[in-house]
């Protein structure tokens, strides 16, 4: 959703309609992303015979994904991919994407401000955007696009081979009677 109306967007010029709905959708993208890529990497730690003091039980993972805070979700990632036999460069989230996403989180920490006008509740409710900002929206949509299509094609796809290497592996050692 974020991608075609960034591309109507930058096709059919500027639309003040856009900008809110398209960050939102690639925030929510990227959110998401982060969340399958944290259970991915439990279940590869957990097939390595993970038994550290972290619980990654599916129920405590699904307590600990009950966030919308990209920097919680990031932190996580990292904690997991860590914890995988991986060249140590690969065990962290690569420098400029964890850039984008501390951005991210600083602008949206909580998944309201692109969604809604006002957040809080009662005597605490606010402008969830009090402060209008002029940014290069072309720029910043890129740089999210990037990001989400990283997260989703490239540690996705990079952890899903990981977890066949698992496999592969375990089933050869079970073959041979270990």
């Amino acid at each position: 959703m974020a991608e075609t109306a960034a591309r109507h967007w930058i096709a059919q010029g500027p639309d003040d309609l856009l900008p809110f709905p398209i960050l939102y959708n690639y925030r929510h993208s990227i959110e998401l992303s982060l969340k399958w890529l944290i259970r991915k990497a439990a279940q590869c730690a957990l097939r390595e015979g993970y038994t550290g003091e972290e619980d990654l039980s599916p129920g405590r993972l699904d307590e600990r994904l009950r966030t919308h805070n990209i920097r919680r979700l990031a932190d996580c990632l990292n904690r997991y991919l860590a914890l995988l036999d991986l060249p140590e460069v690969e065990q962290r989230i690569d420098p400029e994407s964890w850039s984008q996403l501390n951005w991210l989180d600083s602008e949206d920490a909580t998944g309201e401000t692109y969604r809604y006008a006002e957040v809080g509740h009662g005597a605490r409710r606010a402008p969830a955007r009090p402060v209008q900002q002029n940014v290069n929206f072309y720029e910043q949509v890129n740089e999210l696009h990037k990001l989400a299509h990283l997260l989703w094609g490239g540690y996705s796809a990079h952890l899903g081979e990981y977890e066949n290497w698992q496999t592969e592996y375990m089933e050869a050692m079970d073959t041979a009677g270990y």
